[in-house]
């Protein structure tokens, strides 16, 4: 489950970064900054590595899905922008990051889940 976690989300990020690069400034409704671009293309690359090489692929989801989970967490709390980092969100932004995250902390920490590899 981790494995297909980091390749799916993995290579979904890196799609999603890659529009991004040639959407301008809006993407699915929300305002696309570089920063968040940049941040797609290089947890997407680090997360589909991990999924295709099967390097540490329980732990991969277990933080990805805390960070996502948290930065979602944020997104509701600043509303229309993430406040520690200051990336704008919306709603529909806010739900696909509890998603992936959710996904992440259930491929990650579930019982029967692959063992971390070193």
């Amino acid at each position: 489950m981790a494995k297909m976690y980091c390749q799916w989300v993995g290579i979904i990020l890196i799609v999603l970064g890659v529009i991004g690069l040639f959407a301008g400034s809006n993407l699915l409704g929300v305002d696309v900054t570089g920063l968040h671009t940049w941040i797609h293309l290089i947890t997407g690359v680090i997360l589909a590595y991990l999924g295709f090489t099967g390097t540490s692929v329980k732990t991969g989801a277990q933080v990805f899905g805390v960070v996502y989970t948290l930065v979602a967490i944020l997104g509701f709390i600043g509303g229309s922008t993430v406040p520690v980092v200051g990336i704008n969100t919306n709603m529909l932004y806010n739900l696909i990051h509890l998603v992936v995250g959710v996904l992440g902390l259930y491929a990650g920490f579930a019982k029967g889940a692959e063992p971390a590899k070193a």
